[in-house]
Formats: structure tokens, sequence, C-alpha cells
């Protein structure tokens, strides 16, 4: 198939921007707040480890079910509680992180994440991350 160079020149600067957003994006994660340097663990494993998964799923069941849910959908479609399920894994981990740091600016989770490890805050993003949304 034959291309013009305007077609050309249309293809290269939308690949061209769709590189920059992301370069955007992942900078913006860096500035807000990154994941504890946990994140470097060995994760991998954690889909076949059921002691692992339990583990974590206990830990979102007695930190995080009151609000929003035991799977993560939250307790109800018109609460104003974000969801968590399906959420991507960098957000949840820079927030939950950030949220430590900062102490009693944080939207009332400040006594959860206060008492949260490097690999809770990971673990949690993780188990969050690969729930499946409902909505």
């Amino acid at each position: 198939m034959k291309y013009n160079s305007k077609t050309k020149t249309v293809v290269m600067t939308s690949i061209l921007l769709c590189l920059l957003g992301f370069f955007i994006q992942s900078h913006a994660v860096r500035l807000s707040g990154s994941c504890p340097t946990s994140h470097t663990m060995d994760m991998s494993g954690m889909a076949t480890n059921n002691n692992a998964i339990k583990s974590v799923g206990k830990l979102a069941e007695a930190q995080c079910s009151n609000c929003h849910g035991i799977d993560g959908n939250g307790v109800n479609a018109s609460d104003d509680v974000p969801n968590l399920a399906g959420q991507e894994f960098m957000y949840l981990c820079a927030w939950l992180s950030e949220c430590r740091k900062r102490g009693n600016k944080c939207e009332g989770h400040e006594d959860i994440a206060a008492h949260l490890s490097d690999h809770d805050i990971v673990g949690l993003a993780m188990f969050y991350t690969h729930s499946p949304s409902k909505w």
C-alpha cells in the first residue's frame, strides 16, 4: 500500500503524541508519589501463592471493606467512595504511600495507612488492580 507524505506525517505525529502522553502520565506519577521501595520485591509469584493472596485478602477485608466493599467495588453504587477494583497499580500504590507520609491530611485514611508496611501497600495495590471492576 502506498502512502503519500502527508499521510506519513499524520501517522508519525500521532505516534509521537501518544508516546508523549505516556511519558507525561508516568512523569506525573513520579512527581506525585511512587510505590515504596519494596516495589522491587518479587511479587510475580503472588498470583500463584495462595497464602500471599489470602493474607492480602484478609488485610483488604479488615482495613478497606467497610467503605470500599469486600471486592473493592464499593458498598453501594450511590456512594462517593471510590471503587478500588480494577484501578491502576501505580495509582493505588502511590496514593497509599503518600497517604502514609501525609498523616492526618488523607481523607480519613491516616489511621489505616500509618500502620501499613511497604509490603502491605504493594500487596493491596496488586490485590485491587487484579480484582474485577463491576462498574
